[in-house]
């Protein structure tokens, strides 16, 4: 069935960027992820301004966001990031920077080895959305990590498991996990 131009949805970008200024940190998060998802460049500037938003949350959707939409025009706001005393931002500068060529794997992978629950599933998150294959061992290392962040969330193996099939590794090559209990 033809679409019909008046029905046709297109993004409100603007009326996107406008929402980056709310006062609601999580909403701004939100926002910010879902510019890098449309990947439209007119986003690059009001992104680049939110990496100094004073909640981390929405700095780092806003690197996330520019590291998908993949101006290299945010190198030079992206890597003062990495050495931010929030690992997680650490997490999502490194993928933003490899993302636009900058290689910074090794922090991705150092994030899984993390002792905070939270970095490593920022880590499999991210190596899940670089979509390189490097990650696999290191995920292929979390098949037996348990913790989860908050009670009725996945495990970091669930996570790792699903970034896994996403790269494209054929997980019936996996051994039984031990049961729980």
């Amino acid at each position: 069935m033809p679409s019909h131009p008046d029905l046709d949805p297109k993004p409100d970008i603007e009326g996107a960027i406008r929402l980056l200024s709310s006062p609601d940190e999580q909403l701004r998060q939100f926002v910010a992820y879902l510019l890098g998802q449309v990947g439209d460049a007119r986003a690059i500037e009001p992104l680049i301004d939110l990496l100094q938003d004073e909640h981390v949350g929405v700095r780092g959707a806003a690197a996330n966001a520019l590291g998908n939409i993949g101006d290299a025009a945010a190198v030079p706001y992206l890597k003062p990031l990495l050495k931010d005393d929030n690992p997680q931002l650490v997490v999502w500068a490194a993928f933003a920077l490899t993302r636009l060529g900058h290689d910074h794997f090794a922090r991705l992978e150092a994030a899984l080895e993390s002792a905070d629950v939270d970095v490593r599933r920022s880590g499999v998150l991210a190596m899940q959305q670089l979509g390189d294959a490097r990650a696999i061992p290191a995920l292929l290392a979390l098949y037996n990590d348990q913790d989860r962040r908050f009670q009725d969330d996945s495990t970091v193996a669930e996570a790792a498991t699903k970034a896994l099939i996403h790269l494209g590794y054929n997980i019936g090559q996996l051994p039984p996990r031990p049961s729980k209990g």
